[in-house]
């Protein structure tokens, strides 16, 4: 059979020329090389490409295009579009957001299992903890210090405030990396 034309390929269909457009877009028509519809290997193709687990989507356009306009003349009130209607222009782009998807949540627990991602939930913990241990070091300061600094000379008093903060820096240190520690072995 020659090529046709996309609207008159539409027109064999039943469809609207948007679907028709959709489906070149998808490519699931075969074209002429003079840009015609190849109708009959067309028509094999979208047959070929059909998602065989949809076929309530095919019975619901079916039943709408056969109630196009009611016994009165007046078209029935348009459905509301439902959520799988709006995943993709067609089922290979949903079948490709589906499969990204899945490859993301692969990915998280993979990484989650070898210890390279932790929940956000323990993390936020942890640096709360971190927050208040240095909080804490740095508040009881001159409680600890104030009576060793007493009459003391500059370089003396430099002197024992670096070793204290020394001291406050490498505890809060430890602490982070055994939580750390922590933290890798739950996720893994």
């Amino acid at each position: 059979m020659p090529g046709v034309t996309q609207a008159e390929f539409a027109r064999q269909l039943g469809v609207d020329r948007s679907h028709v457009t959709r489906l070149k877009q998808a490519g699931r028509l075969v074209m002429t090389p003079e840009g015609l519809v190849d109708a009959d290997a067309s028509r094999a193709l979208i047959a070929g490409t059909v998602d065989p687990n949809r076929d309530d989507v095919a019975a619901r356009h079916a039943a709408a295009r056969s109630a196009k306009v009611s016994p009165g003349g007046t078209a029935p009130p348009a459905a509301p579009p439902t959520p799988e209607d709006k995943v993709g222009n067609n089922f290979q782009a949903a079948r490709a957001v589906k499969e990204k998807y899945l490859a993301l949540d692969a990915k998280v627990s993979y990484e989650q299992r070898i210890g390279q991602l932790i929940p956000r939930a323990d993390v936020e913990q942890a640096l709360d903890d971190l927050v208040a241990a240095v909080r804490a070091g740095v508040e009881n300061l001159p409680h600890r210090i104030a009576a060793q600094l007493v009459g003391k000379d500059l370089d003396t008093v430099r002197a024992l405030l670096k070793q204290e903060i020394g001291g406050i820096m490498a505890e809060m240190h430890g602490g982070a990396r055994k939580r750390l520690a922590e933290l890798t072995q739950e996720a893994g």
